[in-house]
């Protein structure tokens, strides 16, 4: 019985042994695990990429972009990511964190170029893109096979002029454009001088992408056209947060931060007056946390982060950072990544607490997205 009760200590401090050594191994797995993140950047020396990177600031895979990019949207099957060229460019390159992969570039048509923005259909097989069919007025979604080098193979209407960013609701095939409502053409002012101001006509559109059915447009008050939707995130129910950028040349201010869910009205974010003056009619980026709860906008003109509830319309807060532009979720609910057009990178989870700050040589552009 005594040898029994030995062995059976000594049964238990070995499982007890092995299960610490699991416990400790499975700890330093999840400590090596990085979050990831991409965007497109110039370097201190000139000279543009794109750039798949962790929080401190080291790059797991970069590539050349032969002028300044815009966005950058991921495959949700292959973490492939598609950076796309500011506009008017109409150039793309796909690459991946795998430097193994040579990476893809790809062109819209001589008669179109992109916004800047796309995004893969749930499979992966499809990208669909923000174009400018310029001679004609009109926004564009270019379609390109993901499995066959981004051929192009057709297109659909916008449904409004300037179509900029994009998403995917959760049905998974249900497209929301945010129309900006502004005419530009490659020939005029380098291609983003607008065209027309005083009639322009933004809009907020849904489409079946399987057929490129428009289901519903939502636009705002004929006072307000000048306020033109540019950036939107994706919250819980599929509720949008959008980011407008003000045209107004004279008289009543347009509202820039909006909330939006389908068969509702755009309902506008109302800001202090501090607030919405210190943003300058200006939102650079739109980002959701990974809760659906919480977007942090940015401000590139303003030096502003303002930080909104998703389901109220609550503004939680703000915080100042010069050149902020860049925003996407951190791992963490209400935590987010902001990046600096003067080369920071900041981390945190709320906006009395973004704490972690990086210095990196990098001018980092409009956009950030986590893979």
């Amino acid at each position: 019985m005594h040898q029994m009760e030995i062995d059976r200590r000594h049964f238990l401090a070995g499982a007890l042994a092995l299960s610490l050594g699991v416990a400790s191994k499975a700890r330093a797995a999840t400590e090596r695990i990085e979050t990831l993140y991409a965007a497109t950047r110039k370097g201190a020396a000139g000279g543009y990429s794109a750039a798949i990177f962790n929080t401190s600031g080291s790059d797991l895979n970069a590539v050349s972009l032969p002028a300044r990019g815009h966005d950058v949207t991921v495959c949700p099957v292959t973490q492939r990511c598609v950076a796309f060229a500011r506009r008017p460019g109409n150039f793309a390159v796909a690459f991946s964190a795998d430097r193994a992969a040579a990476p893809i570039r790809f062109t819209t048509p001589p008669d179109r170029h992109f916004y800047g923005h796309g995004i893969f259909s749930p499979d992966g097989r499809l990208l669909f893109t923000t174009e400018n069919d310029f001679d004609a007025g009109e926004g564009r979604i270019g379609i390109y096979d993901a499995t066959d080098a981004f051929k192009r193979i057709g297109e659909f209407s916008a449904f409004g002029v300037g179509p900029h960013d994009i998403a995917l609701l959760s049905d998974g095939v249900t497209l929301v454009i945010a129309n900006g409502g502004i005419a530009t053409h490659p020939d005029f002012g380098e291609g983003r001088l607008p065209l027309n101001l005083a009639t322009m006509e933004p809009n907020l559109a849904y489409v079946d992408l399987r057929h490129g059915e428009l289901l519903e447009t939502h636009a705002l008050p004929e006072a307000f056209h000048q306020a033109s939707l540019r950036h939107l995130d994706k919250g819980r129910a599929d509720r949008l947060v959008i980011g407008c950028q003000s045209k107004e040349q004279g008289g009543s201010e347009p509202p820039i931060i909006l909330r939006h869910r389908r068969g509702e009205d755009l309902s506008v974010v109302g800001l202090k007056r501090e607030t919405a003056a210190a943003l300058r009619g200006y939102i650079s980026s739109v980002a959701v946390d990974i809760s659906g709860e919480t977007a942090a906008l940015t401000s590139s003109h303003g030096g502003l982060v303002v930080f909104v509830e998703v389901a109220s319309g609550r503004v939680l807060g703000s915080r100042a950072l010069a050149d902020v532009s860049g925003a996407a979720p951190d791992v963490a609910s209400g935590a987010f990544l902001l990046t600096s057009g003067l080369g920071q990178l900041v981390t945190g989870a709320s906006a009395d607490a973004l704490s972690g700050s990086v210095e990196t040589s990098w001018h980092w552009d409009n956009h950030a997205v986590m893979l």
